[in-house]
């Protein structure tokens, strides 16, 4: 896969990722069902000509919390659909984040270590791909650090990640990557707010020099939207400022997030 598509294969949400933030801490309230509020008003039955409350009826059994938290996230834009699935084990005093990255015929591998500290959670990760297709490794993705933080209608997310794609594959050339938005809640279940992606390409192709240096810088704006319980719909449209086709500039994708 050539390092220059990646700015839009590893970009977020309704978090993601987010990747770990969903599982480190609690989901936003637009990704949530409203709480159920109080019974309604108490049902009366007629008794010797008075009125008197009917008995209260007995909660609904919930269903016991995952003991690891999960999600699963689907990405669709330029480059097709991409699946993501990932969680969090309790590893003694350590929080252990893992994820799956599935796009065509490859397949990524995180681990990372979740910090949170209060309102704000960082995940530092590594990872590999593989294209199954080629049989071979593809990439090594290191450092990777994922930031969220989460206080009252606020939202922010930031990806940073190197990815060393020149050591696998020929012709290839390695990648920064970095991505973030900053979300505030307008409704209970819908929030907007700007994103930046940032792809820099950090050394020459064999075909000579002046392809390295900034390849793509879309700007726009990150819409969540409420989904249903602990779901999100992330939309995420803006121009990239560093296109020079003859089309209008359009960059963007549709994510889908679960978490449990």
């Amino acid at each position: 896969m050539k390092a220059s598509s990646r700015s839009f294969l590893y970009t977020s949400l309704a978090a993601v990722l987010a990747l770990s933030w969903t599982v480190a801490e609690p989901v936003p309230a637009w990704a949530q069902d409203d709480e159920e509020g109080e019974a309604g008003e108490q049902e009366t039955a007629e008794e010797g000509g008075q009125t008197a409350p009917a008995e209260p009826a007995a909660p609904a059994a919930e269903e016991p919390a995952s003991p690891i938290p999960g999600w699963f996230r689907f990405d669709l834009d330029a480059f097709g659909p991409q699946f993501w699935f990932g969680a969090t084990h309790k590893v003694g005093s350590i929080a252990l984040a893992s994820d799956v990255y599935l796009y065509g015929t490859f397949a990524e591998l995180d681990l990372g270590v979740a910090l949170t500290f209060g309102n704000l959670v960082l995940t530092p990760m590594v990872g590999v791909e593989f294209d199954f297709a080629t049989y071979d490794v593809s990439s090594l993705i290191a450092p990777q650090l994922f930031t969220t933080y989460i206080k009252d209608k606020w939202y922010f997310d930031s990806w940073i990640q190197v990815f060393f794609d020149s050591p696998f594959v020929d012709d290839t050339q390695d990648l920064f990557y970095f991505r973030a938005f900053l979300v505030y809640k307008l409704f209970e279940n819908f929030g907007v707010g700007p994103q930046v992606e940032v792809s820099y390409l950090i050394n020459e192709s064999v075909d000579g020099a002046g392809d390295d240096g900034l390849s793509s810088l879309p700007i726009g704006a990150q819409f969540n939207v409420g989904y249903g319980k602990n779901s999100t719909l992330g939309i995420f449209l803006g121009y990239d400022t560093q296109y020079e086709g003859d089309n209008t500039g359009i960059a963007g994708r549709f994510t889908f997030i679960q978490t449990w």
